[in-house]
């Protein structure tokens, strides 16, 4: 019970503190984009919910999955097995618990490799709008204190 409630408390601390982060004045006048954060948080969720689902029907012919102990035995008895490796993979976690079998492989390289280039290909996004605010004279705000001087 006090577990729960802790986890509860834990769950809505960080929203606020996230709320705030992306609401604050301070953070406004910075270059950090909300809707690209957005688009990336939505875009690696569904790719991680994509790959998942890979795996799962990957699984109706072969083994995907297998874990990584002396029995090697079969993994992936639900959908929410190939969830957790999918996002495992995605974070690139690794635990080592699951391993993936046959052509699950592939895709496990493949989904590590989008996991490295989505947040790359978000930065440099960032970083080309920043650029084209400075061309156009808005500047960041270091600019802005010492033309006030």
């Amino acid at each position: 019970m006090i577990a729960t409630i802790l986890i509860g408390f834990t769950v809505i601390l960080m929203l606020l503190h996230l709320y705030y982060f992306f609401t604050n004045q301070q953070h406004k006048e910075s270059y950090i984009h909300t809707s690209l954060f957005t688009k990336l948080f939505i875009i690696m969720t569904v790719v991680t919910f994509g790959f998942a689902l890979i795996y799962y029907l990957l699984a109706f012919n072969n083994d995907t999955l297998r874990l990584n102990d002396e029995t090697g035995r079969r993994a992936g008895e639900n959908f929410w097995d190939y969830l957790y490796f999918s996002g495992v993979t995605m974070l690139s976690i690794g635990y080592g618990d699951l391993v993936p079998m046959g052509y699950a492989r592939f895709f496990a390289v493949v989904q590590a490799a989008l996991r490295l280039l989505l947040p790359s290909a978000y930065f440099v996004k960032a970083f080309d709008e920043m650029g084209r605010h400075e061309k156009e004279g808005q500047g960041n705000r270091s600019d802005k204190k010492g033309e006030e001087n």
